[in-house]
């Protein structure tokens, strides 16, 4: 097949993977977030049976948009899509820099947000098989990252900056349990925690938004888990009274979380 052949049919199952994308109404988001690029790494997730059919959207925002999705089996998925252009890649490169995983990031633009989308889909790896409530990750290929939905029947859970606790106690006590599990048995701290990366699942706390998240010993790892326990105390304290010391002392005293193994930290 000629040249010219292949990529007519490639652009003919481009369209198709177009008019696949439901629920985007508005068509200048629409644009810039399905480029040629981006429907090109979707073209390739799409053929390795993670996507089948994108219905609507999530979550919409200046630096990438959240689409809910099912795989072929009709499995519900999340799929998050990075806006190269419109990304913040001098801040995302403070939370790369310095993370031993990623020594060979190509400081570009585009480069940038290929690592943050690598390194996102890394982070849920490793939360997830220290036990931590996260979306469990699917793949990632290029800006794009699959994960498991969180909601039911098509509901995405709502954010705990949404929801009014009937327990907040009970569920605070839970969410800390998570943040222990994240700091001491995966190593990781969040870095960007807040009540808009904690969503609400039948009262249950699931933590997202990952791409922030540092190794314990990257350069600014103590700085970024200090904020993230500060934003804690404080959203809790409007329904309690809550100690920073008491808190920060409770995560980091890991006692018997010895971590995930070697070959699943990279």
């Amino acid at each position: 097949m000629s040249v010219d052949k292949k990529l007519s049919r490639l652009e003919a199952e481009l369209d198709k993977l177009r008019r696949r994308v439901r629920g985007v109404e508005d068509l200048k988001v629409a644009s810039e977030v399905f480029d040629r690029a981006t429907l090109l790494t979707l073209y390739e997730l799409a053929n390795k049976g993670y996507i089948d059919v994108m219905q609507g959207v999530i979550k919409t925002g200046k630096e990438s948009n959240v689409f809910f999705a099912r795989d072929r089996e009709g499995n519900p998925l999340a799929v998050k899509i990075h806006r190269v252009a419109t990304s913040d890649f001098k801040a995302m490169s403070r939370y790369i820099e310095g993370d031993p995983r990623f020594p060979k990031m190509r400081r570009t633009r585009r480069g940038i947000v290929y690592t943050w989308v690598r390194k996102e889909f890394k982070n849920l790896e490793r939360a997830h098989l220290a036990g931590v409530r996260v979306p469990r990750p699917v793949a990632f290929r290029n800006n794009v990252l699959v994960m498991e939905f969180v909601g039911r029947d098509g509901v995405p859970a709502p954010m705990l900056k949404q929801v009014e606790l009937s327990n907040p106690e009970e569920f605070f006590r839970e969410l800390l349990r998570n943040v222990r599990l994240l700091y001491c048995r995966a190593k990781l701290v969040h870095a960007d925690l807040s009540e808009y990366n904690i969503l609400v699942e039948e009262e249950r706390p699931v933590i997202i938004d990952l791409s922030s998240g540092v190794v314990r010993d990257h350069p600014h790892a103590q700085e970024f888990f200090d904020r993230d326990v500060a934003n804690l105390v404080r959203y809790f304290r409007r329904y309690f009274s809550v100690d920073y010391k008491e808190v920060h002392s409770y995560i980091v005293s890991c006692g018997g979380d010895h971590g995930v193994p070697e070959d699943s930290q990279g």
